[in-house]
């Protein structure tokens, strides 16, 4: 189990799920406060909560966790 403690009580502007992202199925929330939170469903969890605030997005937390054994 991976807790997200920073999503708690942010405002979701938009969920976004993309059936073919880079890596597999993903799912992006973003947040009223610019920040956005992708997790990409593959046999490794990989999931960011970032900053976009034009440019390269900031990387506030990963919650990625290594491949899961099959």
């Amino acid at each position: 189990m991976i807790e997200c403690k920073e999503l708690v009580g942010k405002v979701v502007r938009q969920v976004t799920i993309f059936e073919d992202g880079d890596y597999g199925p993903e799912v992006n929330f973003e947040f009223e406060d610019g920040s956005n939170f992708n997790v990409c469903l593959k046999s490794a969890i990989e999931a960011k909560l970032t900053l976009d605030e034009g440019g390269q997005p900031q990387v506030l937390k990963d919650y990625s966790s290594p491949a899961i054994p099959r």
